[in-house]
């Protein structure tokens, strides 16, 4: 049975249409939390809602109500816990990996297994990799676990997320991983024109560090900036571009990829680009 069709005898007509038909689950078959957004009109049929959702997935133990944007530079959202169990910390399983992680204290995304993938099959033998934003680790982790770089550098500025992040190293076994905690900026100096890859998977700051993105990578190497466009990537990469040219490094765009919707007409693109020299 759907969500919808197990509170059929518990909301109007009206009410039933206003249930969301998605929404994120993450964790594992033992213990898993759902997150959902739930319009004004249903606050006071959030708690019946929940049990729903629990009736249907038994593995999840608690549900979050979204009720804040992500914000902040430790990027997290509030959460109100409408029912089940108040410990919503989950250890996340995906592509071979598990993270440890609560949603409440960190940045998690489990919509994007299938991008971390696709990234880690890009990285050659041997590449040396910078991982901005790097949460409590899945970008590191799973590209640890899927091939064969020389080292992997994860830069992030959340404490409670790096206190993860070492768990989560020590959990997959992932020895090429190093943790660097602060904010980009001032942290990677040491790093520039060493990197064969560049990760930014931060689409609302990433700009801002672009400059740090393209010093860090040595000739031939390759940054994936992440951010939110419509269909029309030009003005995204005229800014890249003039990033670059200020710095007066030349680049070459080698690809974009569509990763996840985002709002009408708005997705989150990766825009992929090379430095020449």
């Amino acid at each position: 049975m759907t969500i919808r069709e197990l509170l059929r005898k518990k909301l109007t007509q009206e009410e039933l249409s206003l249930v969301p038909t998605s929404f994120d689950i993450m964790g594992s078959k033992e213990k898993a939390v759902a997150i959902i957004e739930i319009p004004k009109e249903l606050e006071k049929k959030q708690g019946i809602i929940a049990r729903a959702i629990m009736k249907k997935h038994r593995n999840v133990k608690g549900v979050l109500r979204k009720s804040s944007p992500i914000k902040g530079v430790h990027r997290v959202r509030d959460y109100e816990l409408i029912g089940g169990n108040k410990s919503t910390e989950i250890v996340h399983a995906e592509n071979n990996c598990r993270f440890l992680l609560d949603p409440r204290t960190v940045y998690f995304s489990p919509r994007e297994s299938t991008e971390r993938l696709r990234i880690a099959e890009q990285v050659r033998d041997n590449d040396m990799v910078m991982v901005f934003f790097a949460g409590v680790g899945p970008f590191p982790i799973v590209i640890g676990k899927k091939s064969n770089p020389s080292r992997i550098i994860a830069v992030e500025i959340n404490p409670t997320a790096v206190g993860y992040l070492w768990k989560n190293i020590r959990l997959n076994k992932s020895e090429k991983i190093e943790v660097i905690m602060g904010d980009v900026s001032g942290s990677v100096s040491g790093f520039y024109g060493q990197c064969d890859r560049v990760l930014m998977p931060l689409p609302e700051k990433s700009s801002e560090y672009l400059g740090e993105a393209i010093k860090c990578l040595k000739p031939g190497g390759v940054c994936y900036f992440y951010c939110f466009s419509g269909d029309d990537l030009d003005g995204k990469k005229e800014n890249i571009l003039f990033i670059a040219k200020s710095l007066k490094k030349k680049i070459r765009f080698i690809g974009s990829q569509k990763v996840l919707p985002y709002g009408p007409r708005i997705w989150k693109y990766r825009i992929d680009f090379e430095l020449v020299l």
